[in-house]
């Protein structure tokens, strides 16, 4: 089964589209290739990597770049999860630090001539 290239890919490199294979995909999606090969011949996984293909005449896993590249960027989150702050009241090098930070702040905007 061999995957047709689209124009966007095309365009994209030059015209010649990148062949990448498991150990370039293991680097750069951060999964071993144990984990990619079970990923991609286990149905219940599939959508955990991006969609393989094989050359013809091939048994080797094969992947084009900027698939890949789009699926890195469609997995990506949106921003990085809030810090949870611990049970309980705040330490007390949390609150002298806290402090200190506001006295800082409030010096640098008194410095910089404006108080907002």
């Amino acid at each position: 089964m061999v995957k047709k290239m689209t124009k966007h890919a095309a365009t994209q490199t030059g015209g010649v589209p990148t062949c990448l294979n498991i150990e370039k995909v293991s680097a750069m999606i951060g999964k071993t290739e144990t984990t990619i090969r079970t990923c991609a011949t286990n149905e219940k996984y599939k959508h955990l990597i991006p969609k393989p293909f094989k050359m013809p005449h091939s048994r080797r896993l094969c992947w084009w770049e900027h698939e890949v590249l789009a699926w890195i960027e469609s997995n990506r989150p949106a921003e990085p999860p809030p810090v949870k702050r611990p049970r309980g009241r705040p330490t007390k090098v949390e609150q002298l630090a806290r402090e200190r930070w506001a006295e800082t702040a409030k010096a640098r905007r008194d410095a910089e001539g404006g108080s907002k």
